[in-house]
């Protein structure tokens, strides 16, 4: 039996930004991960010199936390900011790219909703505010009617969460909205309001991706992480947390930290009730595909984002980001690379496909909407068979089991991204508050 202090379960980026504010004020702890290697959905690759995030593309600066590990990490300047195209963003009309109006004025003179769509948005400020907690698809079509949500919201969402607006809750999905609209009881009421505090986060990469983060933090703490440590059970001794690491080898610990996916967590926690809250979680597969083109023989202009799709485009895919028009750094000169993101909830029967002629699906439609008759000089794919954690209409209940459980089992505590945030970003901030709530306590 071997004892430590604290114990974290997951090598992502939550376990490693909560490892590496424990290793600073020198507290007795140790990492445990499964696979054999760092970062979690945080995953680079360099392919003839283009560089792919299986994973999230970018990283918000929208709090403190992100800020600070930044600094404290003393990699500022390594940062690279996106260009001028990180804001423009497409749609899909009549087969075509359309750009998504960037101010009210253009919004009102372009053609990406009726008339009536249009006018049907500014009864919005009439509308009382919601008494429930609604789906996202119910809180926007009733507040700014079906169109609206159609056109604007659900391929917006699609290209975060992947997953089903009838099921997402408002109230976990968009928070900010939801509580606008709930202070306000008028969404653009409130946001005309908030307008002067609001400035828009930026987002950033690194030069060889975002990797770079996690590795930096992985040569700080290399020594407390144990690899290839697959945790088959978790068990309670008095006080105390016993864990079991490839079927044979037991920690004790007086603190334990979960970062690992609620499906991976609930197959070992002692828990009955808390399992089967975490069976309840659903993860959208995904279908990660980079594919590296010349880029004078695209006709269309693709100078922009990305461009999202909705159920009517009928697509074999879900969206497609522009990486090199926002950081030209991750592709060769003279070359483009794009990522192609397929399944989620609407998607789960096309990745059944055999994946040749997927493949082939997906570049044929990818070709005709960009106008390209150029050689694929690149392809690298990932498949997150258990990707993207759905806030579902139930997450209420979730979250209120997660904290009853906590608060009932002293010193051991559920981060992830399946919990208040699924973002870099956000986990990074929660991993950060509890590190200084552990700092004050006795090893």
């Amino acid at each position: 039996m071997k004892e430590v202090d604290t114990i974290i379960l997951g090598a992502g980026i939550s376990g490693l930004t909560l490892g590496y504010y424990l290793n600073k004020r020198e507290k007795d702890f140790l990492i445990f991960e499964s696979s054999k290697y760092i970062g979690g959905n945080i995953s680079t690759k360099n392919k003839k010199g283009f560089i792919c995030e299986n994973g999230p593309n970018t990283v918000l600066i929208n709090n403190e936390s992100i800020q600070d590990l930044i600094l404290d990490l003393k990699i500022k300047n390594d940062i690279i900011y996106p260009n001028n195209n990180n804001n423009k963003r497409f749609l899909i009309k009549n087969g075509k790219l359309i750009k998504i109006p960037q101010s009210f004025g253009q919004f009102i003179m372009s053609n990406i909703l009726s008339l009536s769509a249009k006018i049907r948005i500014f009864f919005e400020i009439f509308i009382k505010k919601s008494d429930n907690s609604l789906s996202v698809y119910d809180f926007f079509k009733r507040r700014f009617g079906k169109e609206f949500h159609d056109v604007l919201i659900e391929p917006f969402l699609t290209g975060v969460y992947a997953g089903d607006t009838r099921k997402m809750s408002i109230k976990y999905v968009l928070k900010k909205i939801w509580e606008v609209e709930q202070n306000y009881g008028s969404v653009i009421l409130g946001f005309i309001k908030k307008k002067s505090r609001n400035i828009s986060p930026k987002s950033f990469n690194f030069k060889n991706g975002l990797s770079d983060l996690t590795n930096t933090i992985q040569q700080k703490i290399k020594d407390k992480i144990r690899f290839s440590s697959k945790i088959t059970s978790i068990s309670k001794i008095g006080n105390l947390y016993e864990i079991t690491v490839n079927n044979h080898i037991k920690y004790r610990c007086c603190k334990l930290i979960s970062t690992i996916p609620a499906y991976t967590l609930s197959e070992v926690i002692f828990d009955k009730k808390l399992s089967q809250t975490l069976k309840k979680i659903y993860y959208c597969p995904i279908y990660v595909l980079h594919l590296g083109v010349e880029k004078q023989k695209i006709k269309n202009d693709i100078s922009g984002f990305g461009v999202l799709t909705k159920p009517s485009d009928n697509k074999s895919f879900l969206g497609i980001i522009f990486n090199s028009r926002i950081f030209p750094h991750v592709a060769p000169s003279g070359k483009d690379l794009m990522t192609v993101m397929v399944g989620g909830t609407r998607q789960e029967q096309l990745l059944k496909t055999d994946k040749d002629l997927l493949f082939d699906k997906i570049v044929r439609d990818v070709r005709k909407l960009i106008s390209y008759d150029g050689q694929i000089i690149m392809k690298h794919d990932f498949l997150w068979y258990k990707g993207i954690p759905q806030y579902g209409l139930n997450h209420d209940l979730i979250t209120k089991e997660i904290k009853n459980f906590e608060n009932k089992n002293k010193d051991l505590h559920i981060l992830g991204n399946y919990v208040n945030g699924i973002s870099v970003s956000d986990c990074i901030e929660k991993a950060t508050i509890l590190s200084k709530k552990l700092r004050s306590k006795k090893s």
